[in-house]
């Protein structure tokens, strides 16, 4: 797997997780599997979730912010 499409698999797993498919991450990195509540199996895997839930929240944030001028405009 190349870099990119290592960190589109944490991604994709992030998804199921948050959409309560699964409850484990298979680390693209080591090999290692992740479950709630235990430490990340390596600083890899924290790195790339780290990098994904701060890319979603600020995607979260701009289509909020999105809809809030959309709703300032209108009146």
């Amino acid at each position: 797997m190349t870099p990119d499409q290592k960190v589109a698999n944490v991604e994709a797993q992030i998804t199921a997780c948050e959409q309560q498919r699964t409850n484990v991450i298979t680390c693209p990195y080591c090999d290692k599997q992740n479950v709630e509540g235990q430490p990340l199996c390596c600083n890899a895997l924290g790195r790339a979730v780290a990098a994904i839930l701060i890319r979603k929240d600020l995607k979260d944030k701009a289509e909020q912010a999105e809809r809030i001028a959309e709703s300032v405009s209108r009146n």
